[in-house]
């Protein structure tokens, strides 16, 4: 299937590791053109590398407001116009936390907040310009499914932030032919856990019985991603490889 992204400039935020550097690659393969904006320039440069040739790097901290505007602005330059923006910069979930109210860390809570829900706001706010001159695009922001449970207040805070965000934005850029969706990744499978056998065994928990990769979630990105997806405006897809039991209507 043709995506119809073929020379699309694409902007993934998180692009230099994990399920943001498969999207990366994802939509270079559909023929986009593709910049990754992460915080680390020796890691965006590897990633780079990766993903193809003519793959551009910014550097931005998404906490930073000025840093964005300056590093999306150099994005669209490069790239001759913005198209997609995939919002993945999000900072790793703290392991070993104590759940409920007794685990919950004031500092590391602002700071996942900050990051992920308002970093995308910030990300998004940056590219809308670019995006309302190309005529319209697709904006997809990955959440995960600790929105949809309970066990660690921080991670539902984040995730369901995105969610919200998500909906707001849909219903406001629709008007400008711009539409924004929503996934939920589950355990994912990428290059830093593809050699762990207990993460793959417990990332296999779901009904599929076999664990998800990062290219499997990039592939349903990359279709949000494009034209033909417009008419999942503010839609919520969940990739976990189907939870047993719970019912999402």
């Amino acid at each position: 299937m043709d995506l119809g992204l073929t020379g699309s400039g694409a902007l993934v935020t998180g692009g230099s590791r994990g399920i943001g550097r498969s999207v990366a690659i994802a939509l270079a393969a559909e023929g986009a053109r593709v910049a990754l904006l992460g915080r680390d320039p020796g890691a965006l440069a590897a990633a780079a590398q990766v993903v193809g040739a003519g793959t551009v790097a910014v550097r931005a901290d998404t906490t930073h407001d000025d840093e964005v505007r300056a590093a999306v602005d150099e994005a669209a330059a490069q790239l001759g116009g913005l198209a997609v923006v995939v919002n993945c910069a999000a900072p790793r979930a703290t392991p070993g936390q104590q759940p409920g109210l007794a685990g919950l860390d004031d500092a590391d809570f602002l700071r996942q907040v900050d990051t992920k829900a308002l970093g995308y706001v910030r990300v998004t706010r940056a590219a809308v310009p670019h995006l309302r001159a190309a005529g319209g695009g697709r904006v997809v922001n990955v959440s995960g499914m600790n929105a949809r449970g309970t066990g660690s207040i921080t991670g539902s805070v984040r995730n369901i932030a995105v969610v919200a965000l998500t909906k707001n934005l849909a219903d406001e850029l629709g008007s400008d032919g711009i539409s924004v969706t929503c996934v939920h990744p589950g355990l994912t499978v990428t290059e830093r856990t593809a050699g762990d056998a207990a993460f793959q065994e417990q990332a296999s928990g779901n009904a599929l019985r076999r664990p998800v990769t990062a290219g499997n979630v990039a592939a349903v990105i990359a279709f949000l991603a494009s034209p033909l997806a417009a008419v999942a405006n503010g839609a919520v897809v969940t990739l976990d490889g189907g939870r047993p039991g719970p019912i999402w209507a």
